[in-house]
């Protein structure tokens, strides 16, 4: 299988890739000039060509671009409290896998306070994105509070354990809202129910932050994808 490296600037002609590109390329992959290779943008073109250079940065001869077209799960945005370590991570490489459009961190108030570190963050999705060949990159947010979510007018549904059967429905914008292991506050859920919020009941028992988060983007995502055939 052809390796699929990161290209900012994707172009026909010669493309020359970052250093972080560059050095995975040449010392994890083990890429030589007149191998073939994968480039995406992450914003829907791919492209393959032949390395032409490995030094000072790798660089590769493309011919054409191709666009993909957007994923079944493109309209959903998930907006999750933040696990602690590593399992921010994992969640960050699941829903890249699972193609959603938007990751939004929330600030809760039994939750982590501080914005996770962002250039990891990036950087984790970049790597996502080649690993699973997808060619769309999710829209990583800034840390937002529930109090903005929910006034940003968007439709929210709300994983909740009072909550009704999920019923996915149609693709269209919609953001699926996670909150700590801890809970929302009832002030914070309040808010969410006074914005229109819907609330969505899983399973009836206790899940981590990204198990529910992954469960919920996967059921959206495989619905929106079967209807669009």
């Amino acid at each position: 299988m052809t390796h699929t490296l990161y290209a900012a600037a994707l172009a026909p002609g010669e493309v020359e890739l970052d250093s972080e590109e560059t050095r995975h390329g040449c010392r994890v992959l083990r890429l030589r000039p007149g191998m073939r290779v994968r480039l995406c943008d992450g914003a829907g073109r791919v492209a393959e060509g032949a390395v032409i250079r490995s030094a000072p940065r790798l660089a590769v001869q493309v011919a054409a671009i191709a666009t993909q077209a957007p994923p079944a799960a493109q309209p959903l945005t998930v907006a999750v409290a933040p696990p602690k370590g590593d399992r921010w991570s994992d969640l960050l490489r699941g829903l890249t896998e699972l193609g959603v459009g938007g990751i939004v961190p929330l600030r809760c108030a039994r939750g982590v306070r501080e914005e996770p570190n962002r250039a990891r963050g990036e950087r984790v999705l970049r790597e996502a994105l080649k690993q699973c060949r997808r060619a769309w990159l999710p829209r990583l947010a800034a840390l937002t509070d529930v109090a903005a979510l929910a006034t940003s007018g968007e439709r929210l549904i709300l994983l909740d354990p009072m909550g009704g059967p999920p019923q996915p429905a149609h693709a269209a914008p919609t953001t699926l809202v996670i909150g700590p292991e801890g809970g929302f506050t009832d002030a914070e859920r309040a808010l969410l129910l006074a914005a229109g919020a819907a609330p969505v009941r899983l399973t009836g028992t206790v899940l981590r932050i990204e198990t529910a988060a992954l469960a919920a983007a996967a059921l959206w995502a495989t619905t929106w994808e079967h209807a669009a055939r």
